[in-house]
């Protein structure tokens, strides 16, 4: 209950005001929120796996195909 109650309290004000803000910093968080979760519908699963696949087809259009004038692609 309490890593329930005490990872967002700590996490929202660490990663907000970065300047640089990077997916990556939510990785960590997000992993240790999801193991916390039971009892996940199959629904629920397919809905938040095609969630994910349209973030990462959004991403790779972003960085791949649009072009950008004096601006390096960078991609993690």
């Amino acid at each position: 209950m309490l890593q329930t109650l005490a990872l967002p309290v700590f996490m929202l004000p660490t990663l907000l005001p970065t300047p640089l803000l990077e997916p990556r910093y939510f990785l960590v968080p997000y992993i240790l929120m999801r193991a916390q979760i039971s009892d996940v519908p199959l629904w629920g699963l397919i809905v938040e796996g095609i969630w994910y696949a349209v973030i990462n087809v959004v991403t790779m259009g972003v960085f791949l195909y649009l072009p950008r004038e004096g601006v390096g692609r960078f991609m993690w």
